[in-house]
């Protein structure tokens, strides 16, 4: 047994509560190793630095918030955050520099206004997220919402499956696009009509990212909405039986059981637990792919929108996030929806009331609705600032690279749809491994010291044809990189076929074509 399984089997994680008030009574140094291991069930990841600051994470269930529930996060940032809080690829919201002795109160606050950290973080379900537009805006084939909250329940604060061998992420969506990145989670349903007519999900299951990447694995069933959480429970409690998967810790995501077992034996062993046959899967289902939501989108009812905000770097200061709130309540009915890419969305505004919403100040200077091309593109995870598994500073340095990308790449192509994430390590919390072009922190030599680099990946994408890019340039020093992705960027725009995105040029170029001419585009500039 490793010490990960050593410290969950001889304490519940979710018993750590009491320790964790402990430790704002007596303060950090009275907590052991293995209590801080156990406070991420609790949303508390320490800082690198182990100077008594952590992170803390909110579950936010398909990104949804009341303007309470805002106003209550805005508070925590705001006194405890040093003004600042983090939006993440889960619709979750992250507040650094939290210490203990402040966690009486927050989860006082957050428990009254509907919100939980539990299971936040740690091997455990966290949160459930789904399609932005809920309800609201997209083609729904189901109410993908309503089964997200169900499944969000039955296993909050569950002690039946709160010492999974690693962390296990769901995905939820009814609507006809799956905009909830289904491919990329341990379990994903996904809307879909059956051939008599009856509406529910397909299923998939055991995707994840990080040094392993694997897609969801099409298991050929379908669920009906009042079944979703049942089924999605027999599924985790195969996952927590699975010894084999305790064994290495990098070796602890469902991906790799359904590596050892496939698709046809997860399934009847789903089966057998269950007690009945499933019904098969249904082939023609949404394309998988997404949407990141900026802009203006109509919405059903024909009399109102939904207007996307983009946070640059995901990174929100308090008194932003208050004032988003306040345009929430003025142009819309109070409530935000937090996106995948890191974003914010306000629902429910008058049509007629949209341009002046698009003119405010905060809109129209610091959080646009129609960003620039590699503003709207960014996508980054914490770094190297607070994470202890990061190599690299992310979020100043992808600052950098969106002003130096929209100054000097060529206009013209590229795509609406365009990403570039940014990751501080393999750990792929950015998720660079899905996007068109992915960047990777790593570390190299250079003259005898150890300095910050990149491997730069191209041709990631979700949808019908879904693939992992494909590392084309490794270990790129710091300061060579917004040159190196400028090139890569000259590259596609020398060589693409007219009115061709990006993404359509990088599926049909090969990872040595990219290979060769950066590597000699290198030889070049050293040689100058």
């Amino acid at each position: 047994m490793n010490r990960f399984e050593r410290v969950k089997h001889e304490k519940d994680p979710l018993d750590a509560r009491e320790d964790l008030l402990r430790g704002a009574r007596e303060g950090r140094d009275a907590l052991s190793a293995d209590d801080l291991f156990r406070m991420k069930w609790h949303g508390l990841y320490e800082h690198n630095a182990k100077d008594g600051h952590f992170m803390l994470r909110v579950k936010v269930v398909q990104g949804v918030l009341s303007p309470e529930q805002a106003e209550t996060i805005a508070w925590i940032a705001e006194q405890h955050g040093r003004g600042m809080l983090d939006c993440t690829t889960r619709q979750c919201v992250q507040i650094h520099w939290i210490t203990l002795d402040a966690m009486p109160e927050i989860l006082r606050r957050l428990e009254a206004a509907g919100l939980t950290t539990t299971g936040a973080c740690g091997d455990v379900t966290r949160n459930v997220i789904g399609c932005t537009l809920a309800g609201i805006a997209h083609d729904e084939l189901v109410d993908g919402r309503a089964t997200a909250l169900a499944i969000h329940h039955r296993l909050l604060g569950n002690r039946a499956y709160s010492n999974l061998p690693r962390k296990y992420k769901i995905s939820v969506t009814g609507c006809a696009e799956d905009c909830a990145r289904g491919l990329i989670n341990d379990v994903a349903l996904s809307g879909a009509v059956a051939p008599d007519g009856r509406r529910g999900f397909n299923l998939r299951v055991g995707g994840g990212l990080s040094a392993v990447p694997r897609f969801a694995r099409w298991i050929d069933v379908f669920v009906a909405p009042e079944e979703a959480p049942e089924i999605v429970e027999h599924v985790t409690a195969i996952f927590r039986d699975a010894e084999e998967n305790r064994r290495a810790r990098g070796k602890a995501r469902l991906k790799f059981l359904l590596d050892r077992i496939g698709p046809e034996a997860f399934r009847e062993e789903l089966e057998r637990r269950v007690g009945r046959p499933l019904p098969r899967g249904v082939e023609q289902a949404p394309d998988l792919c997404g949407d990141d939501h900026l802009g203006v989108t109509p919405q059903r009812d024909g009399r109102r929108s939904a207007v996307g905000l983009c946070v640059p770097l995901g990174r929100l200061r308090a008194e932003q996030f208050k004032r988003v709130i306040a345009l929430a309540r003025d142009y819309g009915d109070g409530e935000l929806r937090l996106t995948h890419q890191q974003n914010v969305l306000i629902p429910n505004v008058p049509n007629e009331r949209v341009e002046a919403l698009l003119a405010e100040p905060l809109v129209r200077d610091e959080l646009p609705a129609a960003p620039s091309r590699f503003e709207r593109a960014m996508q980054t995870c914490t770094g190297k600032e607070f994470c202890g598994l990061a190599k690299v500073y992310t979020k100043d340095r992808a600052a950098e690279i969106v002003a130096f990308l929209d100054a000097h790449a060529r206009a013209g192509g590229y795509g609406d749809d365009l990403r570039v994430h940014f990751a501080g390590c393999s750990s792929s919390c950015a998720q660079h491994q899905i996007a068109d072009i992915g960047i990777e922190g790593v570390l190299k030599r250079v003259d005898g010291e150890m300095v910050e680099a990149m491997d730069i990946r191209v041709g990631g994408r979700l949808g019908s044809e879904a693939r992992f890019g494909e590392v084309v340039v490794k270990k790129v020093p710091h300061w060579e990189l917004n040159a190196t992705l400028l090139e890569l960027f000259g590259l596609y725009e020398r060589n693409r076929d007219d009115g061709e995105s990006f993404r359509a040029f990088a599926s049909r170029v090969e990872p040595a074509w990219w290979q060769e001419r950066l590597e000699a585009a290198s030889a070049q500039g050293a040689a100058a």
